[in-house]
């Protein structure tokens, strides 16, 4: 027995140095800004012709009606919110990224050429739009691969870094989409046509710089991206050198549905936010629509720079450093509770909106009103005669400082530390169902805001969203301990813990205490 245990320990001892000597998992970031840049290639094709989407289904389908087209935009989160647990199931059981991306490439391509066919097609051109919009939603569901990746592919120093690279791709196609539809433009319509079959207008040049772009990408996956797992092999590493179990632990159910139901909120708050914007100014600031609109886009355009400025602090300057995920987390969810509530239209604040009784002409989401009928609407709204005005300056110097650094710290530290309660594993399903939490929010959120802003007003609209964020706020307030990353057991304790080897596979989770790295 003496002998047995001797040979044991004998080739343990090879085992831990021979693993110590195997190089340290380093991030491949090469691979990590390919992926960045796949990330705003599926951004992008959200918001890249979004604006030509109803201008186009009125020419080309007469009876296409507002209803109808609010299907066309909905239908797109749909299709992300199927395809992505699939793309993450599959990524998992293949234990690769790379054929999932290309497929996620191959069916946006698919999806823009059904846009490119709508001229062509004896079927209504609205169903086919609605076809091509649904495959196109599909494909961007690799989004969900490119964090995974990152996640996993990234060390858990690096790891903030790599994932604010893919988080900002996603954000500058998100914001640049409606910047490069500027740029075609000037062609007008119908354009031209260089051969049968093929037209070349503001309307279908978006489409096909969008099948360039997923093209382009499949060449950048074919020749620069390197699948390295470095996550994974550093947890394995200290597998190898007796320091971990051989399994790692199941993760804090907890922990794992507060960061789903966080990125929910967010992205429930920032769809809100667009839907009812310039019907918001038109009606709260007696704004003709395209001041609104106008307005409206530069405060979209400022924010993007505070977004730019907060992903820059976080990738060049480690901001991550100075201040933890969690509380990052914290403060973000309690600037948007401040947001609302400075900007909530109180009764007690003197004064009136302005209000009109003429009939409205133009509808936008059921709340907008034409350049004439600026003001609230008393024949169409009866909340108007005891709301309050908010004063604009406040409303929009809030908006710009507050969704500018709170939505992109949001969107790099939840995303962060979801990776790290998952721990060292492969998470393709995992960030399947977290990106479903952010495409169910796109999907209901324009729905209910809508319904509650033209029965109630902007007031019980604010309400929601307190609501919605108070909840999530809560929850962290209440579970803040449990918000850190994976611990995983060394072997000295799980072999105090049980006296028996096939103890050591039933591990439960357990909460890391609050460190340097993760209060």
């Amino acid at each position: 027995m003496a002998i047995g245990s001797t040979k044991q320990k004998s080739s343990d001892k090879r085992r831990i140095l021979a693993a110590s000597d195997a190089p340290e998992p380093t991030t491949d970031w090469r691979s990590i800004y390919i992926a960045a840049i796949l990330s705003f290639v599926g951004s992008v094709q959200f918001s890249l012709y979004f604006s030509a989407l109803w201008p186009y289904l009125q020419i080309l389908d007469t009876h296409a009606t507002e209803n109808f087209f609010g299907y066309i935009v909905a239908i797109y989160s749909v299709g992300q919110i199927i395809s992505s647990p699939i793309f993450g199931y599959w990524s998992n059981k293949i234990m690769q990224v790379r054929l999932p991306l290309y497929v996620g490439l191959t069916l946006m391509i698919i999806g823009n050429a059904c846009y490119l066919c709508l001229e062509m097609v004896s079927m209504p051109k609205r169903y086919f739009m609605f076809l091509g919009r649904f495959i196109t939603g599909a494909g961007s569901g690799n989004v969900t691969l490119l964090r995974t990746y990152a996640s996993t592919a990234s060390t858990f120093k690096d790891r903030p870094k790599a994932i604010a690279y893919v988080t900002c791709g996603q954000a500058l196609g998100a914001t640049c989409g409606p910047l490069l539809q500027l740029i075609f433009t000037p062609l007008s319509y119908p354009g031209f046509k260089p051969s049968s079959g093929i037209s070349i207008n503001m309307y279908t040049a978006p489409a096909y710089f969008a099948c360039l772009m997923n093209i382009a990408g499949m060449l950048a996956l074919h020749f620069l991206f390197k699948e390295n797992y470095a996550g994974i092999a550093e947890g394995n590493a200290k597998v190898k050198e007796g320091e971990a179990p051989e399994s790692i632990p199941m993760y804090d159910m907890i922990a794992f549905c507060i960061c789903c139901f966080t990125r929910f909120t967010q992205m429930f708050i920032n769809t809100n936010l667009e839907t009812i914007g310039s019907p918001f100014a038109m009606m709260m600031f007696n704004w003709p629509e395209e001041k609104a609109v106008t307005v409206t886009a530069a405060a979209q355009g400022a924010v993007g720079v505070f977004t730019f400025v907060t992903y820059v602090a976080y990738i060049f300057f480690k901001l991550e450093n100075y201040i933890s995920s969690r509380k990052a987390c914290m403060f973000s969810l309690a600037a948007l509770i401040t947001f609302h509530i400075v900007t909530y239209s109180w009764p007690f604040i003197p004064g009136h909106v302005t209000m009109h009784n003429s009939t409205l002409n133009t509808m936008v989401n059921g709340t907008g009103l034409t350049e004439d009928n600026v003001g609230c609407n008393i024949e169409k709204f009866d909340w108007c005669d005891d709301l309050s005005p908010i004063n604009v300056y406040l409303y929009y110097a809030m908006y710009v400082i507050v969704i500018g650094f709170a939505f992109p710290t949001l969107n790099i530290t939840t995303t962060t530390l979801f990776s790290k309660v998952l721990g060292p594993r492969p998470q393709g399903t995992q960030q399947g169902i977290f990106q479903i939490s952010g495409s169910t929010a796109r999907m209901v959120g324009p729905v209910a805001i809508s319904a509650l802003y033209t029965a109630y007003g902007p007031r019980m609209a604010w309400n929601m969203e307190i609501i919605v964020i108070s909840t999530t706020f809560i929850s962290w307030c209440c579970c803040y301990a449990r918000m850190v990353p994976l611990r995983v057991p060394t072997i000295a304790e799980t072999e105090s813990e049980s006296p028996t080897p096939t103890h050591r596979a039933k591990i439960v989770p357990t909460i890391e205490r609050p460190t340097s790295e993760s209060s």
